[in-house]
């Protein structure tokens, strides 16, 4: 297949498909896992965690740039002036000046947290949609936990940052099911 036949939407499908696989291979390790006396199953050496947790981030990494992309185009169709600025964080740049004192682009430096926010955001006023983004939401709160296990997990220091307690995998399957919430309301509530 040509490159430029090949969507956002395969994208995001090929990324959730990997989360899902991962997530499923969990839950068969877990069914298949022998009990100890007190109930728990072993954790083994954490690779289906770890990799569970990498897929969810590439998925909600891939699906936050798919969600502003997207807001520039709405934004362009329906006449809506976004501002320069605004347009620079959607394609993730920033600019700098060189030592011939040139303007160079540059990746922007945004962290998760904010890159998300900044998508919702973007998103509905592209579309003309109220904001309800809850900060106090449960999910919200339980991706800022896990983006801090991913930055561990991605920058380890020591045996012990690739360690995943099962309370961090739970907290990252609930905050991607809850972003995964927030991401069909708002495409499924855009205005046409």
């Amino acid at each position: 297949m040509d490159d430029k036949e090949r969507t956002t939407t395969e994208l995001l499908q090929t990324l959730d498909s990997d989360y899902r696989e991962c997530y499923s291979q969990l839950l068969k390790r877990l069914d298949e896992g022998e009990r100890t006396e007190d109930g728990t199953i072993p954790a083994g050496n954490g690779f289906a965690e770890r990799q569970l947790i990498r897929a969810a981030f590439a998925y909600i990494e891939g699906a936050t740039y798919v969600l502003k992309i997207e807001a520039l185009f709405n934004a362009e169709e329906k006449g809506i002036d976004l501002t320069p600025q605004q347009s620079h964080f959607i394609f993730e740049a920033d600019f700098d000046l060189n030592d011939e004192g040139e303007v160079t682009q540059r990746p922007a430096k945004i962290s998760l947290a904010r890159n998300i926010r900044f998508a919702i955001s973007i998103y509905e006023q592209a579309n003309g949609l109220a904001p309800h983004f809850d900060p106090n939401a449960e999910w919200w709160s339980l991706l800022r936990k896990s983006i801090r296990v991913r930055d561990r997990l991605m920058h380890p220091r020591w045996p012990t940052d690739l360690d995943v307690a099962p309370a961090e995998t739970i907290a990252m399957a609930k905050a991607k099911a809850g972003f995964d919430e927030v991401l069909e309301t708002l495409l499924a509530t855009r205005k046409v």
